[in-house]
């Protein structure tokens, strides 16, 4: 049966060809798209450890993308190959709420890369990667305040991985600009395709990632997912997609199998959805085309795969 992978490239994917493999072969469609994405951590991980001395990782990408994952299966990887490694996460940055900035309307504006304290990013790393060790906030999503710092070391061969949605902003990386340093961008690269004709776009495939994320994880409504995707998108048109070709290495997240091992949550998730809610017609798009995939189930993702991300 024809593979859907080429090397570290997804082939065109189309709803037929993933749902034939899902329905015919699970077992190889699963272990293609594991097998492509070790492959592409290992060979990443090689890069950055090519480098001699501190080296700062920036991983960048949009919500649901797998980033953080993808940094920590970098970090999982660099260390099997004898360098060790930290992950610096750009979200301790945020200023406290008394400092964060709003929108019009009254609510907060996480997304913008002036919500985070830029001056401190660059101090604190500048810090690392010259003296070997910096005071590292840690922010309470809770309170919405900076509660506390920690003492962190970097010997003089570590490799620092930075991760966030502004990991790539010039805003922050021109502050840094004199240290050795790799860009990354993690994102879904790769649309699905009913013949000729785009059938999922990568945003959709984030946005299941990120329902069935906030479902599992944050108990949250299928309306409370859709109406914060608003902002996402907007911080990304904004604040992200303007830098990711300042990349130096761009990484597909997708995982060919991924719609038909979310279909029975998403669609429970989706059938949670106020049928008078302003979002529902938007909903009802996307459990359409859900519906088009064979279902695996969550069960098929194997231990390790960056999908566990948003499923547990």
């Amino acid at each position: 049966m024809k593979s859907i992978l080429k090397g570290d490239y997804v082939n065109k994917l189309t709803v037929d060809n993933i749902n034939l493999l899902a329905k015919e072969a699970p077992e190889k469609i699963i272990s293609e798209s594991e097998s492509r994405y070790k492959d592409i951590i290992e060979t990443t991980a090689e890069k950055i450890c090519s480098k001699e001395g501190r080296t700062l990782v920036m991983v960048a990408g949009p919500s649901s993308s797998g980033k953080t994952t993808t940094s920590k299966l970098l970090k999982t990887a660099i260390e099997a190959m004898g360098r060790k490694a930290k992950m610096i996460s750009l979200d301790d940055f945020y200023r406290s709420q008394g400092e964060i900035y709003f929108f019009e309307d009254g609510t907060v504006d996480y997304e913008t890369v002036k919500a985070l304290d830029v001056d401190y990013i660059g101090e604190c790393l500048h810090s690392l990667m010259n003296e070997g060790r910096c005071k590292l906030p840690r922010f309470s999503f809770k309170t919405k305040k900076r509660e506390y710092y920690v003492e962190t070391v970097a010997d003089y061969d570590d490799i620092i991985i930075v991760e966030g949605l502004h990991a790539l902003n010039p805003i922050i990386t021109d502050q840094l600009e004199n240290e050795q340093m790799v860009k990354i961008y993690v994102s879904v690269s790769s649309r699905i395709f009913d013949g000729d004709d785009v059938f999922m776009s990568k945003r959709d495939i984030r946005l299941v990632r990120r329902m069935i994320r906030d479902f599992h994880h944050r108990d949250s409504s299928p309306e409370n997912t859709f109406y914060l995707w608003n902002g996402v998108r907007m911080g990304e048109d904004r604040y992200l997609f303007p830098f990711e070709d300042r990349a130096d290495i761009k990484i597909d997240s997708i995982h060919p199998y991924e719609v038909c091992a979310f279909k029975d949550v998403a669609l429970k998730v989706l059938d949670r959805m106020d049928k008078k809610s302003v979002y529902y017609p938007a909903a009802k798009v996307l459990k359409e085309k859900i519906l088009k995939f064979v279902s695996i189930g969550e069960n098929s993702v194997p231990e390790g795969s960056l999908l566990n991300e948003f499923i547990g």
